[in-house]
């Protein structure tokens, strides 16, 4: 099977990708904004210990053991965010799996980000794909979760379900008549957000808009 970012997917002239995260974090050990360089160890271990029994061909990899070149290739491919990949290397890891679809980040701004991303529009897939690994890492880890509030983050925003679907979508000629701005502003209307081509706090490139 060829990577995602090969492959021409459903809408493919308009979606570039769609992309399903989960954010998850592990009972009893302090979010990332709190916690000791030993409770960040303690949690690639955690997920070390569990990856061969999750599947999907994963593979856990240490930043610290990624030159600066494999780190730009994973944050132009999107499976890792830039600030995670320059910022975490002496406490981050990913699992990662051969056709790059299936991607976990270790310690960035949650325990466990782990997200599923597909060429083109490919919102259901990707979801039902997103929630058996899900359901999958709960069988053997043990997460942070409340009654009432539901899964734990270390943002608020994401407590809950933890989930954010998100298309990155190439709109030319919106962006060339001006008109993209009017666009924007429509789709704030509908509870939707627009971020930058990586994600929060990123500037919307001129080829792409997305919601990372």
């Amino acid at each position: 099977m060829l990577n995602w970012y090969l492959q021409s997917g459903t809408e493919g002239d308009v979606v570039y990708s769609t992309r399903i995260r989960f954010a998850r974090n592990i009972k009893e050990i302090p979010f990332v904004n709190r916690y000791t360089k030993k409770d960040a160890i303690k949690i690639i271990e955690i997920v070390e210990n569990i990856i061969s029994n999750l599947g999907y061909g994963l593979r856990l990899i240490k930043l610290k053991d990624l030159d600066d070149i494999t780190k730009l290739s994973l944050v132009e491919k999107h499976l890792i965010s830039p600030e995670f990949a320059y910022n975490k290397g002496e406490i981050g890891a990913i699992a990662i799996n051969d056709d790059e679809n299936i991607c976990l980040m270790i310690n960035e701004e949650d325990h466990i980000r782990f997200q599923v991303i597909s060429s083109g529009l490919e919102l259901e897939n990707s979801l039902n794909l997103a929630i058996e690994i899900d359901k999958k890492l709960e069988q053997l880890i043990p997460y942070a979760y409340n009654d009432k509030y539901g899964f734990l983050t270390s943002c608020p925003t994401n407590v809950g379900t933890g989930l954010r679907a998100s298309v990155m979508v190439h709109l030319p000629a919106l962006a060339k008549t001006g008109n993209i701005k009017k666009v924007l502003e429509v789709v704030n209307g509908f509870d939707m957000n627009i971020r930058g081509i990586y994600g929060e706090g990123s500037k919307v490139a001129r080829r792409y808009l997305s919601n990372f």
